[in-house]
């Protein structure tokens, strides 16, 4: 007999997700910063925000940020290959950065002291800090975009093996309308071979 079937990917209960949000309020002043600076350019954002995105699976920030990406100037070729998870083709100056990004999504956002301090080491604490804070934000996003599927995933008999069907229910009455027509877009966009030409416009 099958053991029971779960949804794999990270999504949101109520307190993680007020966690979350509390803790980047508290880094506003952080956030506006990193963007003023410009340490760490829009293109070098996305291709952190796919590197995390690769690892916690988010359908809608796949598809968002594959659009940024190109419309900063990434390369077909480079994106699918950091959403494999493949950095060969990136930037060797870059390559820490996104190797660190995809070690906090595999451990859950937990990453180790030693791997954060070489991070440091590499860029320097303020660049560092601001990579760590786009690693942030799209981890809330990415968990947001899950936990829609999440609820999609219960109807189906396939929890979230860690989840909240309250906070699900609120996330997805909230979201229904985008989440009916972005499920046909995603469906054509997976189903061609490319990257799908309507992310170039």
């Amino acid at each position: 007999m099958l053991g029971k079937q779960y949804f794999r990917k990270r999504s949101y209960t109520f307190r993680i997700f007020f966690r979350d949000i509390v803790r980047m309020m508290k880094k506003s002043s952080n956030i506006k910063g990193a963007r003023k600076s410009g340490r760490v350019s829009r293109q070098f954002q996305e291709r952190i925000m796919l590197a995390v995105t690769a690892v916690n699976g988010c359908r809608y920030c796949e598809w968002g940020h594959t659009k940024a990406a190109i419309n900063q100037g990434c390369s077909e070729e480079e994106i699918e290959q950091i959403m494999t998870q493949d950095f060969g083709s990136c930037d060797p100056d870059e390559v820490v950065a996104l190797a660190y990004a995809q070690h906090y999504a595999e451990t859950g956002g937990k990453p180790s002291s030693e791997i954060w301090e070489s991070v440091i080491g590499f860029y320097g604490e303020e660049e560092a800090r601001d990579i760590q804070l786009v690693i942030e934000m799209v981890t809330i996003g990415n968990l947001m975009g899950n936990t829609l599927d999440a609820f999609e995933s219960r109807l189906k008999g396939i929890p979230p093996e860690e989840g909240s069907v309250l906070f699900e229910l609120f996330i997805y009455s909230l979201a229904f309308p985008f989440a009916i027509i972005f499920n046909k877009k995603y469906k054509a966009w997976k189903s061609s071979n490319t990257l799908h030409q309507d992310l170039q416009h």
